[in-house]
């Protein structure tokens, strides 16, 4: 019988096998490795992408902050300037009120019976300070103020009876408080 040895045939066909199995797991490593670096190539640029936005809206929203600043600051010298303009209303509105209050006062006055010597308004309050020539005419002024429409009530501080040049008078104090709103 014939023997044919076949063996070194064998381990050349095993180490060609070897040869393409380590040139398919190199390529397929040099596959992963690129496709790994194509992945991290990508992830980097995105996230340098990802910080540039960041940093730019973050200068937008410095520029914002500034603009919602102004913003504000122009609420608050609005506010103060509606302030302003309402006290001026009000100065407007009450220009007239001591002129029409004084007139009212004046004629309340009884003629000939009683003489005003001193007006004084403070706050809520007006006080009144004058003669007349008897207990009487104070009375009927004092019934004339509380009907007024500027004066709410009228009160007798003092009242005494005084004499110049030989003839008597009654000196008086009167407090009056004020309706407000009128």
């Amino acid at each position: 019988m014939i023997r044919i040895n076949l063996l070194p045939y064998q381990e050349k066909a095993e180490k060609e096998t070897q040869a393409r199995q380590i040139i398919v797991i190199a390529g397929a490593l040099a596959v992963f490795l690129l496709i790994v670096g194509v992945l991290h190539l990508w992830i980097v640029m995105s996230i340098s992408a990802l910080e540039k936005d960041v940093k730019t809206k973050e200068e937008r929203i410095v520029v914002l902050n500034k603009l919602i600043g102004e913003v504000d600051q122009i609420r608050n010298e609005k506010r103060i300037l509606e302030k302003k303009l309402e006290v001026i209303d009000n100065l407007e509105k009450n220009r007239n009120y001591p002129v029409r209050l004084f007139a009212e006062v004046a004629s309340q006055v009884p003629s000939k019976d009683v003489w005003l010597e001193k007006l004084a308004q403070k706050g809520p309050s007006l006080e009144v300070e004058g003669k007349a020539r008897d207990t009487f005419a104070v009375v009927r002024f004092i019934k004339n103020m509380e009907g007024s429409m500027y004066i709410q009530s009228v009160e007798l501080v003092s009242s005494k009876q005084i004499e110049i040049s030989g003839i008597q008078l009654q000196q008086f104090v009167l407090t009056c408080v004020l309706k407000s709103g009128v």
